[in-house]
Protein backbone atom coordinates (compact mmCIF):
# COMPACT_ATOMS: atom_id res chain seq x y z
CA UNK A 1 0.00 0.00 0.00
CA UNK A 2 0.98 3.59 -1.04
CA UNK A 3 0.92 6.70 1.21
CA UNK A 4 -2.49 8.19 0.92
CA UNK A 5 -1.27 11.49 0.33
CA UNK A 6 -5.00 13.05 0.30
CA UNK A 7 -5.52 11.67 3.76
CA UNK A 8 -1.72 12.68 4.92
CA UNK A 9 -2.32 16.56 3.84
CA UNK A 10 -5.79 16.61 5.13
CA UNK A 11 -4.07 15.48 8.57
CA UNK A 12 -0.86 18.13 8.38
CA UNK A 13 -3.74 20.69 7.88
CA UNK A 14 -6.12 19.94 10.71
CA UNK A 15 -3.55 19.54 13.37
CA UNK A 16 -1.99 22.66 12.40
CA UNK A 17 -4.57 24.32 12.93
CA UNK A 18 -5.28 22.05 15.85
CA UNK A 19 -2.47 24.60 17.03
CA UNK A 20 -3.33 28.04 15.45
CA UNK A 21 -0.25 27.50 13.19
CA UNK A 22 0.37 28.83 9.81
CA UNK A 23 2.11 27.33 7.31
CA UNK A 24 5.09 29.57 7.21
CA UNK A 25 5.47 28.61 11.27
CA UNK A 26 5.27 25.25 10.02
CA UNK A 27 8.03 25.57 7.03
CA UNK A 28 9.77 27.65 9.87
CA UNK A 29 10.15 24.64 12.03
CA UNK A 30 10.62 21.80 9.61
CA UNK A 31 13.14 23.63 7.23
CA UNK A 32 10.66 24.06 4.39
CA UNK A 33 9.09 26.66 2.19
CA UNK A 34 5.26 27.34 2.83
CA UNK A 35 4.85 26.38 -1.17
CA UNK A 36 5.99 22.70 0.05
CA UNK A 37 3.79 22.56 3.59
CA UNK A 38 0.65 24.06 1.01
CA UNK A 39 1.74 21.31 -1.67
CA UNK A 40 1.66 18.09 1.45
CA UNK A 41 -1.61 19.75 2.57
CA UNK A 42 -3.20 20.09 -0.97
CA UNK A 43 -1.90 15.70 -1.40
CA UNK A 44 0.49 17.22 -4.24
CA UNK A 45 4.16 15.67 -2.95
CA UNK A 46 4.96 12.96 -0.31
CA UNK A 47 7.00 14.27 2.32
CA UNK A 48 10.53 12.46 2.90
CA UNK A 49 10.64 10.82 6.09
CA UNK A 50 13.10 12.63 7.82
CA UNK A 51 10.36 15.41 6.58
CA UNK A 52 7.60 13.30 8.01
CA UNK A 53 9.19 13.08 11.80
CA UNK A 54 10.15 16.52 11.74
CA UNK A 55 5.73 17.20 10.64
CA UNK A 56 5.37 14.92 13.52
CA UNK A 57 7.73 16.68 16.26
CA UNK A 58 6.60 19.91 15.05
CA UNK A 59 3.06 19.12 15.45
CA UNK A 60 3.00 17.33 18.15
CA UNK A 61 1.61 13.98 17.43
CA UNK A 62 3.46 11.22 16.40
CA UNK A 63 4.09 9.47 12.59
CA UNK A 64 1.37 7.44 13.28
CA UNK A 65 -1.24 9.95 13.47
CA UNK A 66 0.09 11.62 10.38
CA UNK A 67 -0.15 7.79 8.54
CA UNK A 68 -3.07 6.52 9.62
CA UNK A 69 -4.95 6.33 6.87
CA UNK A 70 -1.94 4.63 5.19
CA UNK A 71 -1.73 1.82 7.61
CA UNK A 72 -2.49 -1.48 7.63
CA UNK A 73 -2.72 -1.87 11.44
CA UNK A 74 -2.61 1.01 13.70
CA UNK A 75 -3.37 1.65 18.07
CA UNK A 76 -3.82 5.30 17.19
CA UNK A 77 -7.17 6.69 18.11
CA UNK A 78 -6.65 8.49 14.56
CA UNK A 79 -8.53 6.40 12.49
CA UNK A 80 -11.36 6.42 14.66
CA UNK A 81 -15.34 7.88 13.32
CA UNK A 82 -14.97 10.71 15.43
CA UNK A 83 -11.57 11.93 14.50
CA UNK A 84 -12.23 11.46 10.13
CA UNK A 85 -15.64 13.90 10.94
CA UNK A 86 -13.06 16.82 13.26
CA UNK A 87 -10.73 16.33 10.11
CA UNK A 88 -13.89 17.64 7.57
CA UNK A 89 -14.84 20.34 9.72
CA UNK A 90 -13.36 23.99 10.10
CA UNK A 91 -12.49 25.10 13.51
CA UNK A 92 -15.01 26.73 14.51
CA UNK A 93 -17.27 23.35 14.15
CA UNK A 94 -14.40 21.27 15.38
CA UNK A 95 -15.26 23.10 18.98
CA UNK A 96 -18.77 23.03 18.45
CA UNK A 97 -18.36 18.79 18.16
CA UNK A 98 -15.92 18.47 21.01
CA UNK A 99 -17.83 20.68 23.51
CA UNK A 100 -21.24 19.08 22.72
CA UNK A 101 -18.80 15.94 23.13
CA UNK A 102 -17.75 16.78 26.42
CA UNK A 103 -20.79 18.01 27.70
CA UNK A 104 -22.66 14.30 26.30
CA UNK A 105 -19.66 12.24 28.08
CA UNK A 106 -20.33 14.56 31.63
CA UNK A 107 -23.97 13.89 31.37
CA UNK A 108 -23.59 9.82 30.79
CA UNK A 109 -20.87 10.01 33.71
CA UNK A 110 -23.61 11.93 36.14
CA UNK A 111 -26.53 9.22 35.28
CA UNK A 112 -24.51 6.19 35.77
CA UNK A 113 -23.51 5.17 31.98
Amino acid sequence: MSVNRIALGKRISFYRLKFSMTQEKLADLTNCSREYIAYLENGVKTPSLPILVDLANALHISVDALLVDSLDYSLSSSDSDLHRLLLDCNETEQEIIIRTARELKATLVSFGI
